[in-house]
Formats: structure tokens, sequence, C-alpha cells
């Protein structure tokens, strides 16, 4: 709106002009009239700048809106991206990638705040993989077949490896009380 009225009167000033340096040439005018006219185009030339760096300062301002709602936009739309690769099964949340290949296991408490969550391996027993998700105020764990885990080496994490849960086997602090 501002631009509007901005350019609108810088035309009307051009106008008049154009029409008072008509009057001059054919002496058709007074100088009391020339002297109304000029402060009236003056008056015309302010309020059109005013609203012309009205109308910028409304631009700016909604440039940078929309600079913010595009980037909204690319984080709603990589969201739903995500909540479209995210499913469910044996216990856990998996990331379909590109062909039948899935990304996990993710926790599935994590994931009603829609963030995908690596959980530490606990331990390996049976052909299953015990994890734990310590994002929680009580730490989450679920349970995965170890045939759909392919995160490096399970075997230190297997019952009767040595594994940071195992008992000490010498070489301790306290080996010298044994």
């Amino acid at each position: 709106m501002d631009l509007v009225a901005g350019l609108s009167g810088l035309k009307t000033a051009s106008d008049l002009t154009t029409r008072l340096r008509e009057a001059l040439k054919n002496r058709e005018v007074k100088l009391d009239e020339v002297v109304a006219r000029i402060i009236e185009i003056q008056d015309l030339i302010s309020d059109g700048r005013t609203a012309l760096i009205d109308a910028q300062e409304d631009i700016i301002k909604r440039t940078a809106e929309i600079g913010k709602l595009n980037e909204e936009l690319k984080r709603l739309t990589a969201s739903l991206d995500l909540s479209e690769r995210v499913i469910f099964h044996d216990h856990a949340n998996w990331k379909r990638l590109d062909g039948d290949v899935e990304e996990g296991p993710f926790c599935p408490s994590c994931w009603a705040d829609r963030k995908l969550r690596r959980p530490q391996i606990n331990d390996v027993h049976s052909g299953i993989v015990h994890f734990v998700c310590t994002e929680h105020k009580t730490p989450y764990h679920f349970s995965v077949p170890e045939r759909l885990v392919k995160i490096g080496d399970l075997a230190s994490y297997k019952q009767g490896s040595a594994s940071f849960y195992s008992e000490p086997r010498g070489g301790g602090p306290d080996d010298w009380m044994r």
C-alpha cells in the first residue's frame, strides 16, 4: 500500500512539474502561483519519499518473515519425510533407507518426541540383543533379534566373554584383597 501511495505521489509531482514548466515557458502563470505549485510539488515528493521508505521497511520485514517461513517449511518437510521412513517392528524403530535397507535400531520411546536416538547395547544372549536408552528419567530397555542388528561386533557383549558388565578378573584396584 505504501509503495503504491509513494509512486502515485511521485507521479503526481512529476505531472505538476511538467505542467508548471510548460506554463512558465508560455508565461501564463504568476510568481505566487509558481511558488504555491513548487510547495505542492515538494510536499508530494516528501510524502512519496516517506511512503517509499515505509514500503522498503515493510519489504525488509516481510522478506525476513518469508525466510523464517521457508526454514520452517524445510524443517517440517524433513520431519514429514522422516516420519514416512520410520517404521516399528521387532520391539524397535527402524529408518527405511533406499531399497529394502533399514537403519537402526532406534529407541521406540524417544520416537514419541520425534527423535531418533540410538540406544546402547546392554548385552547379547540367546540370539537377542538387549538395548538400553539412557535419555529418559528411568532407562528404557528393549530387545531386538540379533539377526537384525548390523552395528559392529557384538561378540564382546555376549555372555561368557569379557565385557563391561562382567566381573573383574584381577589386576583391578582391589586385587590386593583377594
